[in-house]
């Protein structure tokens, strides 16, 4: 039985960035050469095999011994709208609440995107601090930008805006959460794409080699190893926090393409993300058996 080696993960804000990055952004030091994913202006996206109303995956995060927190990701809704249909997907991060003296840690991710896996708008609440500060892309398309508010959350639920931004673009893109499902959706094909990515104030790029390399990890919630397949590539920008560099993850190899294990080697030694529950109509993880003639 496999199990993935290490890597290494440059990063200025180490345990923020893992703890929600793990497996879009976890890190080798991998380069390739790198083809543009484009196509033509808003064509009629591919329904997404893994996109299901109701999944919940939670994901723990350990160093050594040590429970850093937890990752919950969800998809939460569907509707149609303009003649699309727009999944509605939310991450919860927590920090481990024995750590409160360390890290006091609750952020909100919440992510609309198409069947063909593009982000529609993201929105960020983050509450580390007594006070609720968010951000927010809207995606515009058609008039090739997107736009950027940031400001506090009040406690009656009212975004008081305090700043915004036009960003120019210039194609279908990803945020931070979208990207998670990007990847599952392409991570049994065998190509290497350059995915528009929306950072801050810009757009940038993340290089994505999809390998389709059959192999098999271990985890503490499922008795027997499981069934993956790898990818890993690199981000041109700094990303979430601080994150920033090459990634790697190991997601079942079957149509639902849940995220199973990453493993970082960083500053502080190795950190491990992996799956620890999960809800998903008809979804067990794979059991991964040797080929004859391997």
């Amino acid at each position: 039985m496999k199990r993935p080696s290490g890597w290494w993960l440059p990063t200025s804000h180490l345990f923020i960035g893992i703890l929600f990055l793990g497996f879009a952004m976890a890190g080798t030091g991998h380069r390739a050469s790198f083809v543009e994913q484009r196509g033509p202006e808003l064509p009629v996206p591919v329904k997404a095999k893994m996109l299901q109303v109701g999944e919940e995956l939670e994901y723990e995060v350990s160093y050594s011994f040590f429970s850093l927190g937890t990752i919950r990701i969800q998809v939460i809704d569907k509707e149609v709208r303009n003649g699309r249909a727009i999944y509605k997907s939310l991450a919860l991060i927590d920090s481990n609440p024995s750590l409160s003296w360390l890290v006091d840690l609750h952020i909100r991710f919440y992510s609309e995107m198409d069947e063909g896996v593009f982000s529609y708008s993201w929105i960020s609440d983050d509450s580390t601090k007594k006070e609720i500060n968010f951000r927010r892309f809207t995606f515009d398309y058609e008039n090739n930008r997107a736009l950027l508010d940031r400001g506090k959350k009040l406690p009656s639920g009212e975004r008081r805006v305090e700043g915004a931004d036009t960003i120019a673009i210039t194609e279908r893109g990803q945020d931070g959460l979208s990207l998670f499902f990007y990847a599952r959706e392409n991570v049994r094909q065998k190509k290497q794409v350059r995915v528009p990515t929306l950072v801050e104030k810009k757009q940038e790029y993340t290089h994505i080699n999809f390998i389709n390399s059959r192999t098999s990890v271990e985890i503490d919630a499922v008795k027997y190893p499981v069934e993956v397949v790898e990818f890993d590539g690199k981000a041109e920008y700094v990303g979430v926090f601080g994150l920033t560099g090459g990634f790697r993850g190991w997601f079942s190899n079957d149509e639902a393409s849940v995220p199973i294990l990453a493993r970082m080697n960083v500053i502080l030694g190795s950190i491990r993300i992996e799956l620890a529950k999960w809800n998903r109509v008809g979804w067990q993880p794979p059991q991964y058996v040797e080929e004859i003639g391997r």
